[in-house]
């Protein structure tokens, strides 16, 4: 019924079978052969071998038998379809940069790949009959169009006992040459073949060089070329003398191999017999170890993109939130206390639908976890879900530490750690880089590393860094102080926090180039004032704080701050200079008030007045003395902001309350600290009410050196709260660009003003560094008080 292919022993033709009504392939031993004992001997054996292996993926042979013309034949059922080769032809043609895509045909890398699995089992069941194939080639391989996959051409099997061949055959051998049968045909296909076979060591050949053969047809499949190129003779000692290119070298250009496939590869193809699989049962085992490892990778990877898609609704929730947040804070700033339920009860309900979406995205991420954790117990090292949860737990360390959350930190890192494959090796070494400048240059910077030691930061020496500039000096995660110190200039104090892989370099929202840290001229600060210098510093963040603000990052401009509260001693001076100006009736109007609300009957002045009118401490109209070195009280934010003004006009500086945001980064310097002095919570260290054994009692204002900040001003947790200089906003002072913009409060306004810090007659809790208060701008208390600021270039 036609030829089927034809090579140079024999033919293979299309036949019908007459006594079982059926098509067949017949491969007949051409004619010109018929009269070798050598071709018929080994077409026999052929016939012989492949009937006895029963197998699928091998060929079945039916019958045998000779024609009147003397041509061996033999029968087996006709396989419809295309080699191997043609189908890795096709799958190279159809990959991209990005990778292997299925080819037209339908035909993948994968199913390729799980085709030779099927081929190696095959080949591994001969092994176990004791049969080697010895022509193992893409070209010898088919698949058959309902998809079966089959080894062919039996031709040059060999039983693994026949360890030797006849002596004529041997003679006709040339040393070091292929083995050639008697009428010269090269036994093998050199681009597959092992390098035993290429050097004609017949005793040699055995399973290990069909593993050769198999692990030839995978680099094949691997790098779309065959092992070697060449031709004749010369692909013959090619062969011999050098193994073909790298994996790599060779794949070069196209999609990632996996390591595990291309270690198979390699191991199939060593040149030494012995460091090869010892047979294709053995290769083909880790070759379905490799396949069910991408199986269930696979599964993995579609759990993860399923995860993965969740994200920008998490996003979206927690986003939504935020808004209805901060959509409802604006809209308290409209509505006082003391306002009915009805007017209240609109704000809720944006409180309740934001915290009702913040459930939700709570929820969404536990599953995003289960999700990620779902997909490692399919494949334990999948990078993909590495990669996310390692980026998960990156964010939430960062939040831990910036909010000194310890316990917190410490687990998410560990996470961290077990998560991360190496991306994030230079975070989780916790260095960070210092660039600093200073003006002039040429300052000598100190370094000193903030320590807790008995629940209190402490600055430790670590170094002189050199003269200034400094240019991206590495440092390990934490927060530290540098001491400024340049000739005719005031000592300056600069915390700093160096985060995991940041870089602190003081430039400001929105610029590339770092600003100079000014260093002020002798006299310049006062030895009552603290220098804040211009840069970043965390606000807010501190759930355990009244009505603390979101946790954020600005730009504060360089300012100065009292280092201590207004003192008795100091307000007098200011009610003795109204006086002194004719003005009496204002420093009466001004002068401390023995009640919490102003314009009430019976109020009693803290000050007393001589015969002159002046002011003094020694009155009696109190219930206890006041000492000159307390902090005053007992005044409102008008007589503040009257004070202000009026040192203002007598120093020629620009004098105001502080900022509210100004005050918070004074008491907490660069790394965010929960009170001035650290971040524990211990009453001795203040001016508050656990710390007096008797009746409360405000105390002067150097009575607690514990309670000093960063920057060296007392008194930001205790004693006294401050007047600020803006009114109280539930939303806190305006931020833009990140950078704090400074607004008073107008004068005749009637908003609350806002209060900071700790007083002599509150909890430690109470003192937290983000606190926030509001009081009435003509209210008196006993707790608030007052200090000044201004602004510095």
């Amino acid at each position: 019924m036609g030829l089927i292919a034809s090579g140079a022993s024999g033919e293979v033709r299309r036949v019908r079978d007459l006594h079982l009504r059926r098509v067949l392939a017949m491969k007949l031993l051409h004619f010109e052969h018929v009269d070798s004992p050598r071709r018929r001997t080994r077409f026999l054996a052929e016939a012989e071998i492949t009937a006895g292996l029963q197998h699928p993926g091998i060929v079945a042979v039916h019958d045998r038998g000779e024609l009147a013309d003397g041509r061996l034949w033999f029968t087996m059922k006709e396989v419809r379809g295309r080699t191997f080769g043609a189908v890795i032809d096709e799958i190279h043609a159809a990959k991209g940069a990005g990778g292997f895509r299925e080819a037209p045909s339908g035909w993948t890398f994968r199913r390729a790949l799980d085709a030779l699995v099927r081929i190696a089992q095959a080949v591994a069941y001969a092994h176990r009959e004791g049969i080697v194939h010895r022509d193992l080639k893409p070209a010898n391989l088919m698949v058959g169009e309902l998809g079966e996959v089959l080894v062919m051409d039996w031709g040059l099997a060999r039983r693994s006992a026949e360890s030797t061949e006849s002596a004529a055959g041997a003679a006709e051998r040339l040393e070091g040459e292929p083995e050639r049968t008697h009428d010269g045909d090269v036994l093998g296909t050199p681009a597959y073949m092992p390098p035993e076979q290429a050097l004609g060591q017949l005793h040699l050949h055995g399973p290990e060089s069909d593993v050769y053969a198999l692990g030839a047809i995978l680099y094949h499949l691997l790098t779309g070329r065959p092992p070697y190129r060449a031709s004749g003779l010369h692909a013959f000692r090619q062969v011999a003398a050098a193994p073909p290119a790298p994996i790599a070298e060779a794949a070069r250009g196209g999609p990632q191999l996996p390591a595990d496939l291309v270690a198979i590869c390699e191991r199939a193809m060593q040149r030494a017999i012995e460091a090869r699989y010892p047979d294709a049962g053995a290769m083909a085992a880790d070759l379905v170890a490799f396949l069910d490892g991408a199986r269930r990778r696979e599964q993995a990877l579609a759990i993860v993109a399923r995860t993965r898609a969740e994200e920008p609704a998490i996003v979206d929730l927690r986003a939504r939130a935020e808004s209805l947040r901060e959509e409802a804070i604006a809209r308290l700033t409209s509505v006082q206390a003391f306002e009915p339920v009805e007017r209240k009860r609109p704000i809720w309900a944006l409180e309740d639908e934001a915290a009702c979406l913040g459930r939700e995205a709570a929820l969404r991420e536990t599953e995003w976890l289960t999700g990620m954790h779902g997909a490692l117990s399919l494949d334990p090292e999948l990078p993909e879900a590495h990669a996310a949860l390692a980026d998960h737990y990156r964010a939430r360390l960062i939040e831990a530490e910036r909010g000194h959350q310890g316990e917190e930190a410490a687990r998410f890192e560990a996470l961290l750690r077990a998560h991360d494959r190496g991306r994030h090796a230079a975070f989780l070494r916790a260095e960070g880089a210092l660039t600093l400048l200073t003006d002039p240059a040429g300052a000598r910077a100190t370094l000193y590393r903030y320590v807790e030691r008995d629940r209190r930061l402490v600055p430790e020496e670590v170094g002189e860094l050199g003269p200034t500039p400094l240019f991206q000096v590495r440092l390990p995660r934490g927060s530290y102080l540098l001491i400024l110190r340049a000739k005719g200039r005031a000592e300056v104090r600069y915390p700093v926090l160096i985060e995991r892989d940041e870089h602190w370099d003081g430039a400001p929202p929105g610029e590339r180039a770092p600003w100079p840290i000014r260093l002020p001229a002798l006299g310049e600060i006062g030895a009552d004032e603290a220098y804040v210098p211009a840069g970043y510093a965390w606000i807010g963040g501190d759930p355990e704080a009244t009505d603390s603000l979101p946790r954020r990052r600005i730009w504060v401009d360089a300012f100065a701050i009292g280092r201590s509260p207004v003192t008795n001693r100091e307000y007098l001076a200011f009610l003795n200079d109204l006086v002194a100006q004719g003005r009496a009736e204002r420093a009466v109007a001004s002068c401390p008030r023995s009640l919490g609300v102003s314009g009430e009957a019976e109020e009693r002045r803290a000050f007393a007045q001589d015969a002159s009118g002046a002011f003094l401490l020694a009155g009696d109209e109190m219930d206890a003395r006041w000492e000159a070195d307390w902090p005053v009280a007992l005044l409102d934010w008008h007589d503040a902001t009257a004070y202000a003004r009026w040192l203002a006009e007598a120093t020629g500086r620009a004098y105001r309350l502080p900022g509210e945001l100004e005050r918070e980064k004074a008491a907490r310097g660069a790394d965010g600290r929960l009170y001035p002095w650290g971040n524990g919570g211990e009453a001795t260290f203040a001016c508050v009410l656990e710390s007096h054994a008797r009746r409360p009692s405000r105390l002067p204002v150097s009575a607690h050196p514990c309670d000093e900040s960063p920057y060296g001003a007392l008194g930001l947790a205790g004693n006294v709260r401050d007047y600020c200089l803006e009114e109280w906003r539930r939303q806190g002072p305006e931020v833009a660009g990140d950078r704090l913009v400074i607004a008073p409060a107008a004068a005749e306004s009637p908003a609350f003003r806002s209060v900071r810090g700790g007083a002599w007659i509150s909890p430690i809790t109470l003192a937290r560094a983000a606190g926030r208060f509001g009081n009435r701008a003509s209210d008196r208390r006993a707790t608030i008080g007052f200090r000044v600021a201004r602004p510095l270039r």
